[in-house]
């Protein structure tokens, strides 16, 4: 990546898929922000780049890559595969910039020292957030969650004909439609997400399904 490059990439500003740290913040804060880009769709951590978006550097990038994976090791797991590059951008100061790209091996946890619980982060516009339960779900992949089959029952076509309503679903309005527990909702709605059936999309109060590429009459079984 050359520092034309870089500055193309900063002029579109922070987002889902860049994060912009003028210094590498402390070592739980840095690892939240890493595993959901990981979690999420991949992206850029840009150490050296302030929040407006002007590249000031940093004086010794060995040493914030070292702040960086010593943070990475401290709390999360399981590890991520990163890839770094160091860009000039004057005679004293680099930028570092961090490639993370779209996890094989979700959900990526982060450790609280303190209460020994682990959280999942995710990404939603420029922000890092607690994952929801259906989020940490989906993102868990194993023979048994792919190319999954489902038969539509009464309350999964109840959820069908709300889609059409409405365009789009969540856990609890589909809850209160269906009247049904949240947690049996959330059941059948993951198992009609893998079944490509619905489209996942992270929220910042509350995640939402809208109608998937397998919603036809001949998909599901």
């Amino acid at each position: 990546m050359t520092k034309g490059n870089l500055e193309q990439i900063v002029a579109d500003g922070e987002g889902l898929f860049l994060e912009f740290k003028h210094r590498l913040p402390e070592s739980e804060r840095v690892a939240r922000e890493v595993t959901a880009l990981a979690n999420t769709s991949g992206g850029y951590l840009l150490i050296g780049v302030t929040d407006d978006g002007n590249l000031s550097g940093v004086k010794d990038p060995e040493e914030e890559m070292y702040a960086l994976n010593h943070a990475l090791e401290k709390y999360c797991t399981p590890a991520i595969a990163l890839k770094s590059e160091y860009i000039k951008v004057s005679r004293t100061r680099t930028v570092v910039v961090i490639k993370i790209p779209l996890s094989p091996v979700r959900p990526h946890y982060v450790r609280d020292l303190s209460t020994h619980q682990r959280s999942v982060f995710v990404r939603y516009r420029d922000m890092c957030i607690v994952a929801s339960r259906e989020a940490r779900k989906l993102m868990k992949r194993s023979p048994e969650t792919e190319n999954v089959l489902i038969e539509l029952g009464e309350k999964e076509r109840l959820l069908l004909h709300l889609l059409e309503q409405v365009g789009r679903v969540s856990v609890h309005s589909f809850a209160k439609r269906a009247r049904i527990h949240p947690g049996r909702a959330s059941r059948i709605i993951i198992r009609m997400t893998r079944a490509g059936i619905l489209l996942h999309h992270i929220g910042l109060n509350e995640d939402y399904f809208t109608a998937g590429e397998a919603l036809r009459p001949n998909s599901c079984k």
